[in-house]
């Protein structure tokens, strides 16, 4: 099932990124392209599973080869894992 996400955190270095789903729901992901992404920008696309997903942008029309590492996270969770 398709979800839009806005993306909230983001490590460039290691492509590694956090979406808030739902209120106070976040999921990890790692970008797999080299497309840029931005703090701010919201995805859609399935978000309720692990494995290699394609995220859509909904501003721009940009798609996103991505990688889901874990979904149902606080948002505490995302920050440690991106330290």
């Amino acid at each position: 099932m398709n979800q839009n996400g806005r993306v909230v955190l983001r490590d460039g270095a290691s492509g590694r990124f956090g979406l808030q789903v739902g209120e106070g729901s976040y999921l990890l992901a790692e970008q797999l392209d080299a497309q840029p992404m931005a703090v701010g920008g919201t995805l859609s696309g399935p978000m309720d599973t692990i494995g290699i997903e394609t995220l859509t942008d909904t501003g721009t029309g940009m798609e996103y080869s991505v990688f889901i590492l874990a979904y149902g996270l606080s948002r505490e969770a995302v920050e440690e894992e991106l330290r």
